[in-house]
């Protein structure tokens, strides 16, 4: 199985000497075709009221106010006056964690996103008509890879079948062996109605394991947290959360090798991209490690055990 650490991008904001930030996968460069929400930026000498929502903007952050007469409490220093309601509607896409379901909506859109030293694209829980991917070199301005995926797939095996069998939709791309570039963006554009639940991009590492599922479940409109001695971090707010509990074939004789790999992407959200051998080929999800068994001996091939927690 291989994995992909994404690229991931930091927002902050400095008030009354505290600091705030918020971790995202990478943004564009360019975005068009998404329109962001108008409500107003946050401003400190505004009277807000039960159901009044603003935009910090430095933190892309919708806020909505749950309590009457607040003024001059900033939305992040009083989680009792001020919910955080999520990512204006183009960072919904970015989000790491806390807006697992959520999903950046638009018509036709395209974008340009940062793709120097990387080679793996991931579209999760995503809708559209057409996909029109471009790897354009930036050295020499040259499209070196130029890939056009439909968001429609015909079931069937035979014109017969045709007119019997459902019309499906792609839910998730992902698109690993782009050529590496040092210096390179990608330019996806899309047609029609699109939604994006997350995107991300990154290098393609062989994890060296194969899953051999034994258990998957789901579950709807999770609120998991934070490991309070641990730090475990788990999903929060809602969404359909697809958790595998699974034993796993190490494909590779260095047990050193696979075990520091496991130990660099445990807790954190990577993008998995299963082989033809994986039990669960379903499972090419952004998600994390939650925990991983190992034996303590030192065999060429064992079983080990592991739980992972990813979006649907």
């Amino acid at each position: 199985m291989k994995f992909v650490s994404p690229f991931t991008q930091k927002l902050s904001i400095e008030h009354n000497g505290m600091l705030y930030e918020k971790t995202i996968y990478e943004p564009p460069l360019s975005l068009s075709g998404v329109v962001d929400e108008n409500y107003p930026n946050y401003y400190p000498a505004a009277t807000y009221n039960t159901g009044d929502y603003v935009i910090v903007p430095e933190l892309k952050t919708i806020y909505r106010c749950s309590a009457d007469g607040v003024s001059g409490v900033f939305p992040l220093s009083d989680p009792s006056k001020w919910v955080d309601w999520g990512f204006v509607n183009s960072y919904k896409m970015l989000s790491t964690d806390e807006q697992i379901g959520a999903q950046t909506v638009g018509v036709d859109i395209v974008m340009e996103l940062p793709f120097s030293r990387r080679d793996t694209l991931g579209l999760v829980n995503t809708q559209f008509m057409q996909l029109h991917l471009e790897l354009i070199d930036l050295d020499t301005n040259e499209v070196v890879d130029d890939i056009k995926v439909s968001g429609r797939d015909i079931g069937c095996t035979s014109f017969a079948e045709y007119f019997y069998d459902e019309i499906r939709e792609k839910s998730r791309v992902i698109v690993d062996g782009l050529m590496w570039l040092p210096n390179s963006k990608l330019r996806l554009t899309f047609s029609g109605d699109v939604k994006i639940g997350s995107i991300v991009s990154g290098c393609a590492r062989e994890l060296g394991i194969t899953l051999m599922g034994t258990e998957l479940s789901f579950e709807d409109r999770s609120k998991i947290l934070n490991d309070e001695f641990t730090n475990t971090r788990k999903v929060i707010r809602y969404g359909h959360v697809r958790v595998l509990k699974a034993k796993v074939l190490f494909d590779v004789p260095d047990f050193d090798v696979v075990a520091q790999k496991v130990g660099e992407i445990i807790g954190k959200n990577v993008l998995f991209i299963p082989s033809e051998k994986d039990r669960f080929s379903e499972m090419t999800n952004i998600a994390y490690i939650e925990d991983f068994s190992m034996p303590i001996e030192n065999p060429v091939i064992f079983e080990a055990n592991t739980t992972i927690v990813g979006v649907v």
